[in-house]
């Protein structure tokens, strides 16, 4: 390890609780439940390096329920023994590991329970339903919840608890005028709002060891009108706890303004959180975690030694690459796997859906799939690759990392596929990453030699005669030109005339003052990026036979930032429209409701409702299989990611990855 990341590796005491380093993982969901899945996820971490893995938020009790995602649990003894087993597969990598207690109030809409929702206010969700405002008794019995659940995590041999006072949940609704509007003891002033979070931290202190740590995941400034602010009450409220907690993790947003507590990086830049942090660091005496996407070693080393934070959280990162701590330790952190910000981990287990990564498609399976130690192939295998996309390239370098001879054929002049277009939208350059990362490990690989340009084309012949023993096609896809949708499976009558565009063409074309309009059904970046290129100097008019444009970015909390960007540049938008013709200087549109019929001026069309797998090479060689291994080398013929079917790059990335690891 070089010297200047020794600050990284330090230890600290967080009370009675000595940690190895300063690299923590904040906690965060999965989607998992309890059991080996949830205990190879966390344990992976511990192996990779960082310190102080921090168990996700877990129910305390039944009036908190978010069926149907499947969380964390400590509200009943039959939880203690799996998480037992948890804990001793992280301290059999030398790493502590705490959990957080939690009571999601008003967000939890007790689907499961069927209990009414509890809240320190009657205010409005957002949702269907609206919360109980908690009486007394249903106080006290939270309360009870909390240590009965630390008690619990004492048993299951936890070093730490961590009360989530974070996000808009349960103690942060207490401690907020934003949604405490109570007029009794727990209400009102200051000291009175705060009665409820200093009563749980002293139920878990009467319930636990004095060997255990206890602080708080806290949200310092709920970026939102009323809320709690980091030069007001925010930090007025760790003032006056002080002490009474051995650390603070601390977080800025809540449910009204995720995308600020979990933001994208269309949204904001690497380590937006920590100026909101620093000074609680400076001036509390217990010490001070932060996160906020913090990715690279050198800011991470600029963070402790200027103050900002006494530990590095991170969450989407460690999702992303477990074995970052390892990496910089033994001096690689070139070789770390950096988080693009997209937010499909939290997309998906927000949903309930078991979390994935687009980075690391390891996640979820790392009891399988260890994401840094691959199975040698006892039989090494001549292997072709035929597009470098990003199924190609994990493909390729997994096959590379067993030990096959891998050959790495792009007729582009670069790798990367469909990312070096995506990427190339505004807001989205992070996303780069998926492809230098790969590059970066294949170049790496002697296994592996890679191939661009015109001469690296492939035709039937090609594969024929190259000597391969595995083949996999993996030439992506490209967005339709056939002017079919969803709603009719038919062409648009007029599609086929030399103004209306695919994604790309639009984007590379020389536009400027002109009307155009987008028919979408993507609902994701690619159509939100089209829109934002040609907006900046064109009347842009956005058409979508859904409810609501970008529909897909709802969950990775890119939305609202891309409707705030499109409105500023005067986009307009027309939702629940289908799209009937295109004509030589409009289009026709109908409501999918009543077919009322509207048209809209335009001088180009763009249509992003589909990609078109780019299969032709490999349905030609899979038709002709049998002959194929009986007159040649080759045993196998493989389709891989967007060339079988498009889906998101995550999914390319999973696909070339699952069948490297089959094989």
């Amino acid at each position: 390890m070089t010297g200047s990341y020794s600050r990284l590796f330090e230890p600290i005491d967080l009370g009675p609780v000595t940690v190895p380093n300063r690299l923590f993982q904040p906690p965060h969901g999965n989607a998992y439940g309890l059991g080996e899945r949830q205990t190879d996820f966390r344990a992976e971490k511990a192996k990779g390096g960082f310190g102080l893995i921090v168990q996700e938020y877990s129910q305390i009790h039944d009036s908190t329920d978010v069926t149907p995602v499947d969380s964390g649990y400590l509200h009943d003894d039959e939880t203690i023994e799996p998480q037992r087993r948890m804990v001793d597969a992280v301290h059999d990598h030398g790493s502590k590991l705490f959990v957080e207690l939690w009571h999601g109030g008003a967000t939890a809409g007790n689907y499961g329970t069927r209990q009414p929702p509890l809240s320190s206010s009657q205010n409005p969700t957002g949702r269907n339903y609206t919360p109980k405002e908690m009486e007394y008794e249903d106080i006290q019995t939270v309360l009870d919840a909390f240590g009965d659940a630390a008690d619990r995590a004492c048993r299951a041999g936890y070093d730490g608890i961590e009360l989530h006072a974070a996000h808009g949940y349960l103690i942060s609704q207490f401690l907020s005028p934003f949604s405490n509007d109570r007029d009794d003891e727990y209400g009102g002033s200051l000291e009175n709002r705060m009665r409820f979070f200093e009563e749980a931290i002293d139920r878990v202190r009467a319930a636990v060891s004095d060997a255990m740590t206890v602080g708080a995941r806290y949200t310092i400034d709920e970026r939102v009108e009323g809320g709690l602010t980091a030069d007001g009450d925010g930090i007025e409220i760790m003032r006056r706890i002080g002490d009474d907690l051995d650390f603070w993790d601390v977080d800025v947003g809540i449910k009204q303004s995720i995308d600020e507590m979990i933001a994208p990086s269309r949204r904001r830049s690497k380590n937006y959180q920590l100026e909101y942090v620093k000074d609680a660091t400076r001036e509390l005496d217990v010490p001070v975690g932060g996160t906020g996407r913090i990715t690279d070693p050198d800011d991470a080393v600029t963070l402790l030694e200027e103050g900002y934070v006494d530990l590095i959280g991170m969450a989407r990162q460690s999702i992303s690459d477990p074995h970052w701590p390892r990496k910089v330790r033994e001096g690689n952190p070139e070789r770390i796997r950096e988080c693009i910000g997209c937010n499909v981990c939290v997309s998906q287990s927000r949903q309930g859906i078991p979390l994935t990564c687009t980075q690391n498609p390891t996640v979820g399976y790392e009891g399988a799939w260890p994401p840094e130690s691959y199975e040698t192939a006892a039989d090494p295998k001549g292997v072709l690759v035929v597009g470098g996309g990003p199924a190609g390239m994990e493909f390729a370098r997994v096959m590379g990392e067993r030990g096959h001879l891998v050959h790495l054929k792009e007729k582009a002049d670069r790798l990367g596929g469909r990312i070096r277009f995506e990427a190339g939208l505004p807001d989205l350059g992070e996303w780069n990453r998926v492809r230098d990362w790969r590059v970066s490990e294949l170049e790496r690989l002697d296994t592996v030699e890679i191939h661009t340009g015109p001469r690296a084309e492939m035709t039937y012949e090609d594969v024929k005669t190259y000597g391969a023993e595995i083949v996999a096609i993996a030439t992506g896809a490209t967005w339709a030109e056939t002017g079919v949708t969803s709603g009719t499976h038919q062409p648009v009558p007029g599609w086929d005339q030399d103004h209306v565009l695919t994604p790309e063409a639009a984007v590379g074309a020389d536009l400027s003052g002109q009307d155009i309009v987008i028919f979408d059904e993507e609902g994701y970046n690619v159509s939100a990026g089209v829109a934002q290129s040609l907006a900046a100097d064109n009347r842009v008019t956005f058409v979508t036979p859904k409810s609501n444009a970008f529909q897909e970015t709802l969950h990775t909390f890119e939305q609202r930032t891309i409707f705030s960007t499109l409105y500023d540049l005067g986009v307009e938008f027309v939702d629940h429209h289908s799209l009937d013709a295109v004509r030589e200087t409009e289009v026709v549109a109908s409501n999918v409701h009543s077919g009322e019929r509207s048209r809209y001026d335009a001088d180009y069309v763009v249509f992003t409702t589909m990609r078109e797998s780019n299969d032709d090479l490999y349905r030609s060689l899979t038709a002709d299989a049998d002959s194929l291994r009986e007159s040649t080398e080759i045993d196998a013929i493989h389709g891989i990611g967007d060339c079988i079917s498009p889906r998101r790059i995550a999914d390319a990335v999973y696909s070339g990855h699952e069948l490297a690891r089959r094989l």
